[in-house]
């Protein structure tokens, strides 16, 4: 290898590694009320590790992209201010050979991104889930703060007080019974967690039963009790969805291609989970070349206009991310997806083609 890509691989990388790190750690701390609610489920230390160490692949394959513009940028910032381009140039190395090192790792980030994005990512956050559902198990009284907070659906909660997350007075509980399209609801005047039973004062269930006959009503079912007891997992499982691990967000890629073979088609959360896979695998070789070619400067007059363009294409591209989450037609999807890609990829083949020229 070359000792001028041996010197351009060790500033890349070692500006990335510190990036990387430092964004695992920002984003940990901003994940840190998931970690704690975790903590409160009276869990052991290595559970909370691994809770924990679950959380990076989440915030790697956005670490990484960012990293790639940052390391690019400021290399190549560095090698302009101290003429080390123009040495380069003028010794006879062009710009395709001082970047081609540097492009070859972002392709190798882009193949690493895209790994985490589609195996290791899933994986993790079906570990997560699986992880949170066995500790909330033995605590329904979790459960309905989630329901409470509006990160569960089919339910409604409304409790007056709970004390030392085991306690709960006045609480309403309704369900919606997706299997018969019809509510349930629950009403007790104090429910309280003992052991691995879930103990209830004065409860209320009132439910229905389909009659069989279009022409008639529902049967209404309501049963009083006025004590109540039952394992604490029996209400848990009742709370949490049976399929939550179907969803596409939980499987990794040769999952969901497995799946779809066996369907015959793609459907439609396929296409646009793949479609949001692969755009953010591409990020880190796309924002590589955008760091290195806003970052070159050739003219004596330092401008900040090469770091507020990039700053830009990264705004666009971000909101082409969150602003496809909000559609549902998958070719809309794929192209917001993909839409800064030719915008990124034209400006900065532009911005090195003048620099190349010796254009400022």
């Amino acid at each position: 290898m070359p000792r001028v890509w041996r010197y351009l691989l060790r500033s890349y990388l070692q500006v990335f590694i510190l990036c990387v790190l430092g964004f695992i750690g920002v984003l940990l701390v901003m994940r840190f009320k998931d970690i704690a609610e975790f903590a409160t489920l009276h869990s052991d230390s290595f559970s909370i590790f691994l809770f924990t160490l679950y959380q990076i692949p989440y915030i790697l394959p956005e670490a990484i992209p960012v990293a790639c513009v940052i390391s690019s940028m400021l290399l190549l910032q560095k090698m302009s201010h101290y003429g080390e381009l123009t040495t380069l140039r003028a010794s006879g190395i062009g710009l395709k050979t001082v970047l081609f090192p540097l492009l070859l790792t972002g392709t190798i980030l882009s193949l690493v991104n895209f790994s985490i994005v589609s195996d290791l990512g899933p994986q993790c956050k079906y570990l997560t889930k699986e992880l949170t559902r066995q500790m909330t198990a033995s605590n329904p009284f979790f459960i309905f703060n989630k329901i409470t907070e509006g990160k569960m659906k089919n339910a409604y909660v409304d409790m007056r007080t709970m004390r030392g997350g085991k306690r709960a007075k006045d609480v309403l509980l309704v369900l919606n019974n997706q299997s018969n399209g019809r509510l349930g609801i629950m009403t007790a005047k104090e429910l309280f967690l003992q052991g691995d039973d879930l103990l209830g004062k004065d409860v209320t269930w009132i439910s229905s039963v389909d009659s069989k006959n279009k022409e008639s009503f529902d049967h209404l079912i309501i049963e009083n009790q006025s004590a109540m007891s039952t394992k604490s997992s029996n209400l848990s499982a009742l709370l949490q969805d049976a399929e939550w691990h179907t969803g596409t967000e939980y499987m990794p890629l040769r999952a969901l291609l497995a799946k779809a073979a066996v369907k015959g088609k793609w459907s439609q959360a396929f296409t646009i989970d793949f479609a949001r896979r692969l755009a953010i695998g591409l990020s880190p070789l796309a924002f590589t070349l955008m760091g290195a070619a806003f970052g070159m400067q050739i003219g004596r007059k330092q401008t900040k206009q090469g770091i507020i363009t990039a700053t830009l294409l990264c705004a666009l591209f971000l909101c082409c991310f969150v602003g496809a989450k909000s559609m549902s037609n998958p070719l809309v999807v794929a192209t917001v997806y993909f839409l800064p890609y030719p915008v990124i990829l034209f400006l900065s083949l532009r911005a090195l083609k003048k620099v190349e020229r010796g254009i400022e």
